[in-house]
């Protein structure tokens, strides 16, 4: 008796697993982070660890960074469910004698290290035709300033 009880329970829970995982998935296409959109111009916001932010492709954005070493990690999403391509990102680096350009390709993030205690400027480019729902996001292993 214990043991047919013990089936049809793993039954349902197999049954109430496979429903979750489904409304986990068609709920999926919302990208979960903190959307710069949000932050009025000119104001700034320390992101707790992980910080994840997404930035759309015309935005502009102030990094911070608040501990050594620190890095963070460049990714192409969407914010709706349309296609995805790459990103050109250009990275504005007091420490550096140039300006860094990246293609951030599709599924696979770029890393960017801190040299020092300070900030980065990165300006997200389309690429023609883009889709508009484009976006960067960006995150970091430890606690981290955004500036809009």
């Amino acid at each position: 008796m214990v043991f047919f009880w013990g089936v049809r329970m793993l039954r349902r829970l197999a049954t109430v697993t496979v429903w979750f995982v489904s409304l986990a998935t068609a709920a999926g296409a919302e990208i979960s982070g903190f959307h710069l959109d949000r932050l009025p111009k000119g104001k700034q916001v320390t992101m707790p660890r992980p910080a994840t932010t997404i930035v759309p492709i015309t935005g502009r954005v102030t990094l911070t960074a608040t501990d050594m070493p620190q890095s963070v990690s460049f990714k192409a999403v969407n914010v709706g469910n349309g296609p995805l391509s790459s990103i050109r990102i250009s990275i504005f680096d007091p420490q550096s004698e140039r300006v860094q350009y990246v293609d951030v390709q599709p599924g696979t993030p770029f890393l960017y290290s801190f040299r020092e205690i300070g900030s980065i400027t990165v300006v997200p480019q389309p690429r023609p035709g883009a889709d508009r729902r484009l976006s960067l996001q960006v995150e970091s292993n430890k606690p981290l300033e955004i500036a809009h």
